[in-house]
């Protein structure tokens, strides 16, 4: 079983890893791992919804077993959030389309050097970008 902690160390880790191999020039390898650590940031977010000794909703449960930002990013009650702030930053709205075009099926495609830095700098630039962002909701 994964705790909150768990969730935010792996993402922190798959993040740090994706930059480590974009370096190594192994592009397809970051740019997936890179989608990964917005996937498990916004399964950290989700995380604390969850309450000790109550069984959640089956339809809660079934929905945090996806890949897709955009559902997970409602899971997390975060939608009201994003839209506002990404209406008041388009930097971060651009980042974000970027970076919602990562799929779990991402990890079956070979993708090159400006697609992996592409995908990099809307997860990890530190002033508009994704990953911060999630960071800052968990």
């Amino acid at each position: 079983m994964l705790t909150k902690n768990d969730l935010q160390r792996l993402a922190e880790v798959r993040l740090d890893d994706s930059v480590f191999l974009f370096r190594a020039n192994r592009s397809s390898s970051a740019y997936y791992l890179a989608g990964y650590a917005v996937e498990l940031a916004l399964k950290a977010c989700i995380s604390k919804l969850i309450q000790a000794n109550v069984i959640p909703d089956k339809a809660f449960v079934s929905a945090i077993y996806t890949h897709n930002f955009a559902s997970l990013l409602s899971t997390a009650g975060l939608l009201p959030d994003f839209q506002r702030d990404s209406n008041a930053d388009p930097e971060f709205a651009a980042a974000w389309a970027i970076a919602s075009k990562w799929s779990e099926e991402s990890r079956y495609e070979i993708w090159d050097p400006m697609s992996a830095a592409s995908m990099i700098q809307a997860i990890h630039d530190p002033s508009h970008g994704v990953y911060r962002w999630v960071k800052a909701h968990w």
